[in-house]
């Protein structure tokens, strides 16, 4: 979708989608970064369908009702001070928009948690797939002024789907006094963190690097993360659809080291070698995905990369903290995350450069990682 965005817009269009992406992950991941990994965890230790039903049921409210007031407030602020939100780009008509969306999208993502939980990865793939054929087809055939504003409708459209399957799954009958599903509760406080602290710094990100070079060096910046998001997102996926609910059941046996072990050598590993090869022809591959004005250094592309590889690496000791319902530390290792890439950038002593943001980019998901990691030693 990048490369039409591109054609339709240059790096700048690029850049404009990534900040509305993240108003509407800031609206959605306060519920989906904590109650949504949350059911995933619990569905796969529930006792049954009915108890599954009913956690599902819970995390529709509970999702709902955290995402509702973030949307309201997002939406305010872009009204009555334009531009703090998402920096000078979009309009605030669009944050507006965007955080709508933001809370609508809390429907199919809390589905998509409760089939994860239940290894439905059929399911699961059905949904993603028609979510990214309305992206796409939203963003070849929008007209040019209104393309950001189709891209956010097609973004909520799966909710309507969701909502007829929701219907279809609602617990027969009250659910038992003595197991409610108040354990949900607990994965609040890091969703608020989560959800709310990296898409803000993103955004902060953004608008720092187009305020200290341009929008053009956003637009690089964006395409660097998407490319590696290729490995990162395929380690991740790993990670939570296969492993997560693994970790959830084998949580407080010996088969969780064992888990843990497997998916590094499945994720992390392989990553790396990926990541290489895309540092080594990235120039092509921006070129062949966007266009020849997309041109990074090999020093700043291989930092970013290496970057990447550090947080995939923090991903597996964070999807265990979930398994493990360790949800302090999920909260204070969020800081250490994008928060801290975004104010090392802020701190950094100008003129600043690609090479140097990679540089802080490698140096905050390192640390990200070792701290994940202290924590689950700890807690083990």
């Amino acid at each position: 979708m990048d490369k039409v965005l591109t054609l339709r817009g240059g790096p700048e269009l690029v850049a404009f989608w990534a900040q509305l992406g993240s108003i509407v992950e800031v609206v959605a991941g306060i519920a989906l970064a904590g109650v949504g990994t949350g059911i995933s965890v619990l569905v796969a230790q529930a006792e049954g369908p009915q108890r599954q039903r009913e956690l599902l049921q819970e995390s529709l409210r509970l999702g709902l009702a955290i995402s509702a007031p973030a949307m309201v407030a997002v939406i305010a602020m872009s009204l009555a001070i334009p531009g703090t939100l998402a920096g000078h780009g979009p309009s605030p008509a669009l944050v507006a928009l965007a955080a709508a969306v933001g809370c609508i999208v809390v429907i199919p993502g809390m589905l998509n948690g409760y089939w994860l939980g239940q290894q439905r990865r059929d399911l699961m793939l059905a949904l993603a797939t028609g979510s990214a054929a309305l992206h796409l087809a939203a963003a070849v055939a929008a007209p040019r002024e209104q393309l950001l504003a189709a891209l956010a409708i097609a973004q909520a459209l799966p909710a309507l789907a969701a909502a007829f399957f929701l219907r279809r799954s609602r617990p027969q009958g009250a659910p038992a006094a003595d197991r409610g599903p108040g354990p949900l509760r607990r994965y609040i406080l890091p969703g608020l963190t989560i959800g709310v602290a990296t898409p803000l710094a993103a955004v902060a990100v953004r608008d720092i690097v187009s305020g200290a070079m341009s929008w053009h060096e956003v637009g690089l910046l964006q395409a660097l993360w998407r490319v590696s998001d290729w490995v990162g997102n395929v380690a991740s996926g790993v990670m939570a659809v296969h492993f997560l609910p693994r970790l959830a059941a084998a949580h407080g046996t010996p088969r969780f080291a064992h888990e843990l072990k497997r998916a590094a050598l499945v994720t992390v590993l392989p990553s790396a070698l990926a990541l290489a090869v895309l540092a080594f022809f990235q120039r092509p591959l921006l070129a062949l995905f966007y266009d020849e004005s997309f041109v990074v250094s090999y020093p700043a592309a291989a930092l970013f990369f290496a970057g990447t590889l550090a947080r995939i690496a923090s991903w597996l000791p964070l999807y265990a903290l979930y398994a493990m319902r360790r949800t302090g530390p999920l909260v204070v290792g969020e800081f250490l995350s994008m928060p801290l890439f975004a104010a090392l950038l802020a701190a950094y002593p100008r003129p600043l450069s690609l090479e140097a943001a990679g540089a802080l980019w490698l140096a905050a998901y390192a640390g990200y990682g070792v701290f994940n990691l202290w924590a689950v030693r700890r807690a083990a």
